[in-house]
């Protein structure tokens, strides 16, 4: 357990968790990932899954195609995450 406390916000969220969008705007039928394998030097830690996907790009992308939120909106909502692009395709074209 001493090893989680090294571990920075966002992959303590990450850890495990599998994600699920589910309504009648969600584009479904489509899993969202990239593989990393199961070679021990592409484990997290050397034993789990390793976490590909940021969360925030999964919000960002909800949050920009199906409220519309411009980009400064999401600049705000998610402040120093520059680098994470909105994942696209996840809501149905209205």
């Amino acid at each position: 357990m001493d090893e989680l406390h090294s571990l920075s916000d966002r992959e303590l969220a990450d850890i495990g968790l599998n994600r699920f969008l589910a309504g009648g705007a969600v584009a479904g039928g489509q899993v969202r990932t990239t593989w990393p394998g199961l070679a021990e030097d592409r484990l997290f830690q050397g034993r789990d899954l390793a976490p590909t996907t940021d969360l925030r790009a999964v919000a960002k992308g909800l949050l920009r195609d199906h409220l519309r939120l411009p980009a400064g909106a999401l600049a705000q909502a998610f402040p120093g995450s520059e680098g994470v692009a909105p994942m696209g395709g996840l809501v149905r074209a209205a």
